[in-house]
């Protein structure tokens, strides 16, 4: 290959011109099939004369091809020119380690090499790397030592895993790796601890702890078993916390510079490592069995760490040492682990310095934080008041350790928290001009928020006092005044009111003076923190009926305000405040309905298109508007429930979500696709019916199935579902019509998939199932064909045994057997007995009867069976399986009465707001009448019951019972003979059951 042309390509690869990147990048296309030049690219990252930065394309062109052709996967497309052959491999093997040393001080470089060890690693068994290791580590250069520890940390990671599958979770590599390496980085690592700091130094020690990290990373290995190597490893971890910071860390202003520190992030790493040894290995939440060395762990490390940490605290608190937020994040965490363990007293006992010089110094404000408020109010809100974004700070883990106190330790420590935060709001009531003391209020009214939900408890000492208590030390903080000068802490008090949440007010005129309070505070257009706690405080208020009854008729221009917020600001709160509001004032703003409904579509589709845009354009993910734009979407879908004795409503915000629905569907924006599949199911079930509209939106997702969809197909699942009950049971729409043929098409289609998923395939056959049903003779005309479809895949399935009976039941096929039998019994059994599956079919019904007992279940059963029995189909069958037929016919109807029960009880406690409207406007026709009928317990599984308790069927509304009756007494009287047969013989206890059937099914229609 050509060298010049070559550097040539790798240079241009970095040149800002898009077409002499895109030039170069093709070249290289065609140099990286050529035998070698993976490999030749390690000699030129080293080779003297070349420019740095050619070096440093030719590092990244080498990570990926060793990331992207190490192998080669089954069934690529790519051209078996680009994978790197056996002898190149070994060649890339032997390079690797000594081109690293000569380069790993260039950062980019160091990054690309390791990258590509790593993920040789992950590729591939690499025997020979653990002894090169050793030998790097044991030898008195300091690149070597470096580089060593580089390819240590690298093939640590990789195996972190390894032996999770084994009996005892042991992991075998590291069980190796520990006992031939660590005894010599734990010589290195106190060297360099007792050694001046330096970058490489530092950088050093940051490898040494991550190694350590990842080799306790899935299971402890026999090495740090022996108490004495791990109290050495212990030992090495508080030194590191303890050895003084380097003077550029100190001397360095931007707190997020100095956390980039190696030092810095080494430190972070010893707290993790300790704070995961006692989780994970030592008796914290995720230790799997208190053993022998959980007991050792607890016992004699315990103590040993905590009275580190009570030194470390002590100098933190008077400012002698820095530490950053990650590592106060995971002292704190330790410590919060420690309260449901046998060392808690230890930590009790010091309760109340901890609280003081730990847990409120992480809460109160500071310089830097009133600093962020009056500088980047939306960076304060994000960092303090959204609660989904998961930080690793002190505040996160001090609010942690309070909740867990509150939680488990609440009569024993109660009195101290209170003791404490009531001397400092005692304090703030006598010196409001305090600055210092106005911080600390701050740290004081959070640990209020976060005992908030047990300070009305008998063990509390404010029980029975919390309204006077808000009075007394929160409602000042709401005042004009305070948010002039202390606007941070009349936010922090909005939310404190807010986190109230279940706190009934039994002093009327104390909540008449909160929500005055509150009102003024979301009123204030200058502060927007203030603006917006308040309204998630107004959120907590209005569950209060006389604060409720002074909103309601402000709810739409709430909202508005609200909305128009929303569009400045993307919040987790907003989102929240206006799902409460839209619930709890349905009726109030049905009138607005349609111009809210508007509003919030119009909101979602700019945001939609800034998403789109920025992904057009290669930028990151943008989750704070994902987040927003989904949050929306759930304030639509409350707003189309909370509507729902509005039907023409719901017509009109068909129209409104439509151009929403489409946006996301050929923009294939799958991220929101479970919210505007809850939106088209929710109008479904307000409306009641498929409008033209609704066929439409139909339409747009069964064209998506055309590129992108099937791959969601369990996410429209409700959606489907509804289509069916709703519109499929319209007599207008036929088997040819496009909008069944379709769905056929899609659900076929799922089937037939080469890579079929199980659960993609049950909902495939019940959709299927539930459209038999709701075509019913429509289908009569199709169903040889259809049947004969699903036949073939039932076959091709169970020669696949795709038939596991946990992902895929053999129940799917008999649904459709029992729903085509219901429908049409004679041509239904007719092609049941040409495919010689008669007493198959039998089998498999007697087998599975059981398992589909809900009222759905039992009703199609009982359908299917009578249809049986009711026709001239009985006579085409064997005499045995007519008796067959006749006693899942009885066992089905003695289930049901239990299995409404179950239904009832789920509903009454499961039931949501359109269910619940559905459940009104259904007659129940069959209700508890039929408690007495059948002997049976209860071994319905309550998971799989609520899921068929909450499904809706074509035959929800024919009763079984009356069915059942119907066709007994006609036999009876029309055809004596026949119901001789079938009935004649039936022993006592099941001839009682029937007449008291009988009896109580003519008692309730009269």
């Amino acid at each position: 290959m050509d060298k010049d042309s070559l550097l040539h390509a790798l240079g241009g690869t970095l040149n800002a011109d898009q077409q002499v990147r895109k030039n170069s990048e093709e070249s290289l296309h065609v140099y990286e099939q050529q035998p070698g030049f993976t490999s030749y690219l390690l000699d030129l990252i080293t080779e003297p004369g070349i420019q740095l930065g050619t070096q440093i394309a030719a590092a990244i062109f080498f990570k990926n091809r060793i990331l992207n052709y190490w192998i080669a996967p089954e069934n690529t497309k790519q051209p078996t020119s680009y994978f790197l052959l056996e002898n190149e491999k070994a060649d890339i093997k032997n390079k690797l380690v000594p081109t690293l040393i000569k380069a790993y001080k260039i950062n980019q470089i160091k990054f690309s090499l390791s990258t590509a060890l790593n993920g040789i690693l992950s590729y591939d068994k690499w025997d020979e790397l653990t002894p090169m290791i050793s030998n790097l580590l044991s030898s008195q250069d300091q690149d070597q030592i470096f580089v060593g520890l580089i390819c240590l940390y690298e093939y640590v990671k990789s195996y972190r895993w390894a032996g999770l599958e084994s009996k005892n979770f042991s992991n075998p590599v590291m069980e190796n790796i520990t006992q031939e390496v660590f005894p010599i980085i734990e010589q290195l690592a106190q060297t360099l601890i007792s050694n001046d700091s330096s970058n490489v130094t530092d950088e050093m020690l940051y490898l040494i702890v991550k190694s350590f990290k990842n080799a306790t990373f899935s299971s402890l290995p026999t090495y740090f078993v022996d108490v004495n190597k791990l109290g050495l490893w212990c030992n090495i971890h508080i030194s590191i916390i303890n050895k003084p910071l380097p003077k550029e860390v100190l001397e360095e202003d931007i707190v997020e510079q100095r956390a980039l520190h190696p030092r810095v992030k080494a430190v972070k790493w010893c707290f993790a490592n300790m704070n995961r040894l006692l989780n994970k290995h030592g008796g914290g939440y995720l230790t799997k069995e208190n053993n022998d060395f959980t007991q050792v762990f607890l016992t004699n490390f315990v103590p040993e760490i905590l009275n580190a940490y009570w030194k470390i605290i002590e100098e933190w608190s008077t400012k002698k040492i820095w530490l950053s937020e990650a590592s106060l994040f995971y002292m704190i965490s330790f410590l919060e682990l420690i309260i449901e363990t046998p060392c808690w007293e230890l930590v009790g006992d010091k309760l109340d310095a901890v609280i003081k010089h730990l847990i409120l110094p992480s809460l109160q404000a500071t310089e830097e934080t009133v600093e962020l408020y009056e500088d980047d109010t939306f960076e304060y809100i994000r960092r303090f008041f959204d609660v989904n974004r998961e930080q690793k700070t002190s505040d996160v883990s001090a609010i942690n350790f309070v909740y867990r106190l509150s939680n488990k330790k609440f009569k024993s420590t109660i009195n101290v928290i209170f003791s404490i935060i009531n001397d400092i709001f005692t304090q703030r009531i006598s010196d409001r001009g305090n600055q210092e003391i106005a911080m600390k209020t701050e740290g004081a009214l959070r640990i209020l928020s976060t005992i908030s939900y047990k300070l009305d408890t008998k063990s509390s000492p404010c029980h029975g006092q919390v309204d006077k208590m808000l009075e007394t030390y929160v409602l000042p903080e709401l005042s004009n005044g305070n948010s002039i000068k202390a606007p941070w802490l009349t936010a922090r008090a909005c939310d404190t009111i807010a986190m109230f949440h279940n706190h009934h007010y039994s002093d009327v005129q104390v909540l008449e003076k909160i929500f005055q309070g509150i009102i003024s505070c979301f009123q204030n257009e200058s502060q927007f923190p203030i603006q917006l706690t308040a309204a998630d405080a107004l959120a907590t208020l209005v569950q209060e009926d006389s604060v409720a009854a002074h909103v309601s008729e402000q709810a739409p221009q709430l909202l508005e305000n609200l909305l128009e917020k929303s569009k400045k600001y993307e919040s987790d709160i907003l989102t929240h405040v206006m799902d409460t509001f839209v619930e709890k004032f349905a009726k109030s703003l049905e009138p607005y309905a349609v111009e809210l409904g508007t509003k919030l579509v119009e909101q979602f589709l700019r945001l939609g298109n800034e998403i789109l845009e920025s992904q057009s354009a290669g930028g990151a993910i943008e989750t704070d508007k994902e987040y927003q734009a989904s949050g929306l979407l759930s304030t639509l879908t409350t707003l189309i429930l909370s509507t729902s004795h509005a039907s023409k409503i719901g017509t009109r915000l068909e129209n409104v979500v439509q151009e929403l629905i489409n946006f996301v569907l050929e923009n294939a924006m799958v991220v929101f696709l479970t919210e505007i599949v809850e939106i088209m199911e929710s109008l479904l079930y307000l409306n009641q019916e498929v409008s033209n509209t609704m066929w439409t939106i139909y339409q747009s997702v069964i064209d998506a199935f055309e590129t992108y969809a099937y791959e969601y197909f369990d996410s429209f699942q409700p959606f489907f579902v509804g289509i069916i009950n709703k519109g499929f049971t319209n007599p207008q729409v036929t088997m040819e019509h496009p909008y069944a043929q379709s769905m056929m098409n899609v659900c076929f289609g799922i089937l037939k998939q080469d890579d079929m998923d199980p659960i993609f395939a049950h909902a495939a056959f019940e959709d299927i199932e539930l459209t038999i049903l709701a075509m019913n003779t429509r289908l009569a005309s199709v169903l040889p064909n259809f049947l004969n479809e699903v036949f073939d895949i039932y076959h091709n399935l169970d020669a696949q045994n795709a038939f596991d009976g946990y992902m895929l039941h053999r129940l799917s096929l008999l649904r459709i057997l029992f729903a085509s039998i219901f429908v049409d019994p004679v041509n239904t059994m007719n092609i049941i007995g040409s495919k010689g599956f008669t007493v198959e079919f039998y089998k498999l019904w007697i087998k599975h009867s059981d398992d589909f007992q809900s009222v759905y279940g039992c009703k199609l059963q009982i359908f299917a069976a009578l249809a049986i029995l009711k026709t001239d189909v009985v006579k085409n069958i064997p005499e045995d399986l007519v008796g067959e037929t006749v006693d899942l016919l009885i066992n089905n109807l003695a289930a049901l009465p239990n299995a409404i029960r179950t239904k009832n009880s789920i509903l009454t406690n499961e039931i949501s707001q359109k269910d619940q409207v559905k459940a009104e406007e259904k007659d129940d026709d069959e209700n508890d009448e039929y408690a007495e009928i059948g002997d049976f317990n209860d071994e319905y599984e309550m998971d799989e019951a609520e899921m068929e308790a909450l499904k809706e069927t074509p035959i929800d509304n024919t009763n079984g019972f009356e069915e059942f009756v119907r066709v007994f007494l006609s036999m009876q009287q029309n055809e004596p003979e026949k119901y001789h047969v079938l009935f004649g013989e039936l022993d006592d206890s099941k001839k009682d059951m029937i007449q008291e059937l009988v009896r109580v099914t003519q008692q309730t229609r009269r």
